[in-house]
């Protein structure tokens, strides 16, 4: 991924179409030249040799999967209707043949959906046939009980013409279980409350191979007897640690020792993954030993004696870091590439706890002035993305320490650690900061996340009852602590009863959906994902490379006169969608210069890139500038991991014998620039 592409100039390639026959090219939309355009398959599409030809004479007559993706290569009228020359990639040897268009839906973006998880409390999401249909629940003075209305008449088996379908209740890994919610259309509108809320067209299909129909009626959502959840304690292990390192293995030792009590030996483990951060200086490395190391696997801990042997020999450090600053993302990293324990468990917790900020590249070095960045590269929003993918969630005990105080670090590390926190499945922060740092206040809070995992998982034994659950007081945060835990155990067990019962999308055609809950708009039902092949990608990375590359080029020149953006017009004459086009030294914005354009124009939200201007870089300042390039870095290292991710690329073509360069990944809108 970081290598260059490198492709023929453009007139060796004018040589080649003389040398040889003309190569045929996928159609453009109007406008543009960067992107192809592409349609959807309707169910029951099937290929013809030629325009108003019947089928039995295409070369494969058999049926198109129901939403294949497929690029236009020609458009014919025959007959009085429109008939399109398709095929499954954009050289001429995965041409197919012809269909006629009314088999097809046009897809002018990549875009497609994935459901939130419901375990947070939000409703299933309904599958309207009309934007009518839609409006008129968003229109009334209570969306959701109108909503509500509906989905017990579905679930009662009184079926309404307005219903298509509702989202199963058990939750449905894209990564596990790919399905394409491609969005066709949208519209905003306001709800009664006042919150922005998009209507989206839609279609869906599954993938072949992912289990059974889904049904429409909530599943049982008690804890199955196989089901196993993992905490992995991720601790600060530098000076002053020690006291808090001790109180987490007498913890530990206590969780096995209830859990044993409870029967729960083969459901439940622990683990502990301590960390420090890496020096500048190679004796001071040597004397911290690690920046992060595993200690205790929870797939490899038998029972708490098994734990405490693992790590007896970790204690705080006997050097001190370069800075107070430490590296949390090296010893969270570590935790998540665990071996063996997201295939063993299925509801799994992190627990960083650490009295310090994160280096995450705001941070400087005394002696060189250089950013010092996690040994990761990542940022909060970054790992929380990879821990959210990974299913596994993130509590943060953060030690208030005096000396923290002092040094005036706490108030930045919250910040960080409640963006690093806040899960998308409850849409919440388990931030949970400890006064002065108390020994005392840090094992309480242990007790009451950790404890109140044993507790669930007890549950539907029978064993060890549970008192009903009731609000908690906003400064109870003990309580607030087992209400997470309550809704993020409950979002586990939905996608593992998603997992082992097969749970699809609704085999729906099209329809309208809101990307919101109707009772509850600020909780998102939908999240948006582009989907970019390996050349997209490629191309996206490197031209934030060339983006940053100028940008940081302006901020270290001496001759400021030569601005950011006209050391850009270099990096557009390589990326422009035209290059010929003319203007680019007196453009303003980035988005007129030609770069990332036609990949992210029309997308449903606003680009940092794209709607930067040359006053506004100007009036940051350089602190507000090294921001932005810094932001840009670590996209640029999350596209590389993308890239590298074997197992979640996609065949839109359905056809198992694509180009692989056509293989889509299903990349977050929130990760692109």
């Amino acid at each position: 991924m970081d290598q260059p592409k490198y492709r023929l100039p453009a007139l060796a390639l004018v040589l080649l179409a003389c040398t040889f026959a003309v190569v045929a090219e996928p159609l453009h939309p109007p406008g543009k030249r960067a992107v192809y355009e592409r349609v959807l398959t309707r169910p029951g599409a099937v290929i013809a040799a030629a325009p108003g030809t019947g089928a039995n004479q295409a070369p494969n007559p058999s049926p198109i999967k129901a939403l294949s993706r497929l690029y236009v290569y020609a458009r014919e009228g025959f007959g009085g209707q429109d008939w399109l020359r398709v095929g499954t990639g954009t050289r001429d040897q995965s041409i197919l043949g012809w269909l006629p268009a009314a088999q097809t839906i046009p897809w002018k973006q990549q875009l497609t959906l994935a459901f939130t998880n419901q375990g947070a409390g939000r409703e299933p999401m309904l599958f309207l046939r009309s934007w009518d249909d839609l409006r008129a629940i968003l229109d009334s003075p209570n969306p959701g009980e109108a909503a509500g209305a509906l989905r017990r008449t579905v679930d009662a088996g009184r079926p309404d013409p307005r219903i298509l379908a509702v989202e199963p209740a058990n939750f449905i890994d894209l990564h596990r279980h790919f399905y394409l919610l491609p969005i066709l259309d949208f519209a905003e509108v306001r709800a009664p409350t006042g919150d922005k809320v998009r209507a989206l067209k839609v279609a869906s299909v599954t993938l072949p191979g992912t289990g059974p129909a889904a049904t429409t009626k909530p599943q049982n959502a008690a804890t199955p007897s196989d089901y196993r959840a993992a905490v992995v304690f991720v601790i600060d292990s530098t000076v002053s640690m020690g006291p808090y390192i001790a109180q987490t293995k007498a913890a530990v030792g206590r969780f096995y020792q209830q859990i044993a009590k409870a029967g729960l030996l083969d459901r439940v483990a622990f683990g502990l993954v301590a960390f420090r951060a890496p020096s500048a200086d190679p004796a001071k490395a040597r004397g911290l030993e690690f920046v992060a190391r595993t200690y205790a696997n929870p797939a490899q801990v038998q029972d708490g004696r098994d734990f405490l042997r693992r790590v007896s020999t970790l204690d705080e450090a006997r050097v001190s870091t370069d800075r107070f600053d430490e590296d949390p993302y090296a010893g969270i990293q570590a935790a998540l590439d665990a071996p063996d324990w997201r295939q063993r468990f299925a509801e799994r917790h992190i627990i960083l706890i650490t009295d310090a900020g994160a280096l995450d590249g705001t941070q400087r070095d005394g002696a060189t002035g250089q950013r010092v960045q996690s040994s990761t590269g990542l940022d909060a929003l970054r790992l929380r993305s990879l821990a959210g993918e990974a299913g596994t969630s993130i509590a943060v005990l953060h030690l208030l320490t005096p000396k923290a105080r002092r040094l005036g670090d706490t108030e930045a590390a919250a910040g960080q650690y409640r963006t690093l926190s806040t899960n998308a499945v409850n849409q919440q922060s388990a931030y949970f900061p400890i006064a002065d740092g108390s020994v005392a206040a840090f094992g309480t809070a242990i007790d009451a996340y950790a404890g109140r995992l044993i507790e669930n998982l007890a549950r539907p034994t029978g064993r060890q009852p549970v008192a009903a659950a009731t609000p908690p007081k906003a400064d109870d945060q003990s309580a607030q602590s087992r209400a997470i835990v309550d809704s993020l155990g409950h979002a586990a067990q939905l996608a593992y009863l998603g997992q082992v019962q097969g749970t699809r999308a609704p085999e729906v055609f099209e329809a309208w959906i809101s990307d919101k809950d109707f009772a509850d708009p600020s909780r998102f039902a939908v999240d948006v994902r582009v989907l970019l092949t390996k050349d997209q990608l490629s191309d996206l990375q490197l031209v934030l490379k060339g983006i940053v590359e100028a940008a940081e080029t302006d901020l270290n020149a001496e001759n400021t006169a030569r601005s950011f953006f006209n050391r850009l017009a270099s990096v557009a004459a390589r990326f422009s969608v035209d290059p010929l086009a003319g203007g680019i030294e007196e453009s303003t914005r980035l988005a007129d210069l030609g770069l990332l354009g036609e990949y992210l124009q029309g997308l449903p939200y606003k680009s940092d890139v794209l709607t930067l201007t040359q006053d506004t870089w100007t009036r940051w300042g350089t602190m507000r500038q090294y921001e932005f390039i810094d932001q840009l870095n670590k996209k640029i290292r999350r596209y590389g991991l993308y890239y590298a991710d074997q197992d979640k690329w996609v065949d839109l073509a359905q056809s198992g014998t694509s180009d692989p360069a056509e293989l889509v990944y299903p990349i977050p809108l929130t990760d692109l620039p």
